[in-house]
């Protein structure tokens, strides 16, 4: 069993936060447009890479906190939500189905967004683990640009409750595995320990809010491809 790493924060608005969110923007930016600027590029090749790149940063950060001592049940499995989305991030680039698509859009992009908004390090800073944090999490924001701007991604009238169900489905598993190893995956057993306005209250009622701004973000994030999709169903 590996040690227990504090966790780490970057405090939010700060300069070293602009620098970090600075450069997390400009490598989805190129990586993004490449694509649109260097034709000889293969979409699917391009996305083959991705994804593979995705696979080894994953090997290398958990074999890093393996090495260091601090791999352990509590704190490494890939069972948080943004976990999830990035191992979905994989799939979408090798093997595109809308509904899973769909899943990463409002997860990723949810989570994604709030990630870099209020960074907390659940294993530490240190070493490969701060660019790993970026990865995963700026990486989600990435792959879910791609796909909409080079796959024609447009999530289905009702996505956003679909996927709202399918959330309370993975809560129950992974607070089943929290039961099990005595974690905190999700947050269902623990608010975070980042300071986050969205957060309200003390256990249990602060997931009761947070369902309430899942239901929010999903609906908001659903808006801009509403009236693209009514006038697809009106065509």
């Amino acid at each position: 069993m590996g040690k227990f790493h504090p966790a780490a924060f970057i405090e939010p608005f700060s300069l070293f936060w602009w620098e970090c969110i600075v450069m997390v923007i400009l490598i989805i930016t190129i990586v993004v447009r490449a694509p649109l600027h260097f034709k000889k590029i293969q979409p699917k090749t391009y996305a083959t890479f991705i994804a593979l790149f995705f696979c080894i940063n994953y090997i290398v950060e958990n074999y890093y906190n393996y090495q260091s001592g601090y791999w352990n049940l509590q704190q490494s499995l890939p069972v948080h939500l943004c976990s999830i989305s990035y191992f979905l991030c994989i799939i979408t680039l090798l093997n595109y189905r809308q509904w899973l698509a769909e899943c990463l859009y409002y997860w990723g992009l949810a989570g994604g967004i709030q990630s870099l908004l209020t960074p907390e390090f659940t294993v530490g800073m240190e070493g490969y683990n701060f660019y790993a944090y970026f990865i995963d999490h700026g990486g989600m924001l990435l792959v879910i640009i791609y796909m909409i701007v080079h796959l024609n991604f447009v999530p289905r009238p009702k996505s956003w409750l679909w996927v709202l169900g399918y959330t309370q489905i993975v809560a129950i598993g992974v607070g089943i595995i929290n039961y099990i190893v005595g974690a905190n995956y999700m947050y269902l057993s623990a608010k975070p320990e980042v300071s986050n306005p969205l957060v309200i209250g003390e256990w249990p009622y602060y997931i009761l809010v947070l369902e309430v701004v899942a239901l929010v973000h999903f609906w908001i994030l659903y808006l801009p491809f509403a009236k693209k999709n009514k006038q697809a169903i009106n065509a």
